[in-house]
């Protein structure tokens, strides 16, 4: 599409929603936390709630937080700070899933939701203006710091990384943390050494879900560290994963149909909100960085996704419940309104707000 006609349709849209709406979340939040699914625009019950949604949603209320009053923000940043309380373990690790009758269903939960976990929390800790939930966030992440050697995950380590750098942000003098934010960066190094070749500039041998955030967990780093190979990977496989997701001259994420495998070819359906969101963080981070990308227009082409200038050309936000369906299939639009697409939408609102200067 043309960037008038995108410019259009963007001014459209800004004007109808000028500013964060979250009814539908609230809708989705319980007393325990944010249940997880949604059937069409109700909560489904029969998959409970879990780890990895009431850490997007506590990302999302803190990065909201002078958008909110403070009494509403307070009372959902306690519930989503509650829910992560209650999944973590005497030893510090955490559970993931927790059915509706609130019994966790594992042992021990992923490593993704491990990483988003020390995300969260890292984030919440480097706002001043968070102070009065800082004492149980610090409680919760020292609690959980000697697991995060083991992470093994790319995404988990990524998240990691988000969160450490944060932490250290507000605890700059913490060199247990400064060790691990460095070794989590060179076993990100190692998986991209390992898996990358002259026609693949990637971490593993498969780009499959909430890809942008390996590249930025990088980026991040290399401007904390001022370390140039560090951002050198990063940019290689941020320039490679934009040749991608661009190629079609508008946003389209890598379906989760069967993802895209080294020496294989792209899956264009599942495409999932959860991909405009790290996008976007992606290239608001690239603008530090020399790329030759139009970094401001990428953040529009990606936010454009949710507003119908994708492949199908169907729009994806629902102004009647000012919700986020939850994806582009082959038989159209996925009209569900769960909680990673919204919370999803909202986060890529919140980003893209910045960018917004209308004549």
């Amino acid at each position: 599409m043309e960037r008038t006609s995108m410019t259009k349709t963007l001014k459209g849209f800004f004007e109808r929603v000028p500013r964060v709406d979250f009814s539908y979340i609230e809708i989705l939040t319980k007393p325990t936390g944010i249940i997880q699914h949604a059937k069409f625009n109700i909560p489904d019950y029969h998959h409970g709630y879990c780890l990895d949604d009431n850490c997007r949603a506590l990302l999302l209320f803190c990065k909201a937080f002078n958008h909110l009053e403070p009494k509403y923000r307070n009372k959902y940043i306690s519930i989503y700070l509650s829910f992560i309380h209650y999944a973590q373990k005497s030893d510090g690790t955490f559970r993931n899933f927790m059915s509706f009758d609130h019994a966790f269903l594992e042992r021990i939960g992923s490593e993704d939701s491990f990483g988003r976990t020390i995300w969260a929390l890292g984030y919440l800790l480097s706002r001043e203006e968070i102070a009065n939930f800082h004492a149980i966030a610090k409680e919760i992440f020292d609690r959980a710091y000697p697991h995060m050697e083991n992470c093994e995950s790319v995404r988990a380590v990524a998240y990691q990384i988000l969160g450490l750098i944060h932490y250290l942000e507000k605890f700059p003098e913490d060199e247990k943390i400064q060790k691990q934010l460095q070794s989590s960066c060179q076993f990100l190094m190692n998986e991209y050494h390992a898996a990358q070749d002259e026609n693949w500039n990637w971490f593993e041998e498969v780009i499959s879900y909430d890809n942008a955030i390996l590249p930025l967990s990088l980026l991040r780093a290399s401007r904390f560290f001022g370390n140039k190979e560090l951002e050198k990977v990063a940019l290689h496989s941020s320039c490679y994963l934009d040749q991608v997701v661009f190629q079609k001259g508008y946003f389209a994420s890598i379906g989760n149909t069967d993802w895209l495998k080294k020496d294989g070819s792209l899956s264009d359906y599942g495409q999932q909100p959860i991909e405009v969101s790290s996008t976007i963080m992606l290239y608001d981070e690239l603008i530090h960085h020399e790329t030759g990308i139009n970094c401001p227009e990428r953040v529009l082409q990606a936010f454009s996704w949710f507003l119908g200038i994708n492949m199908t050309g169907e729009v994806l936000f629902d102004y009647q419940n000012m919700a986020c369906f939850d994806g582009l299939e082959e038989y159209g639009v996925n009209k569900n309104q769960g909680a990673e697409s919204n919370l999803s939408f909202w986060l890529s609102y919140l980003d893209t707000i910045n960018y917004i200067h209308f004549q």
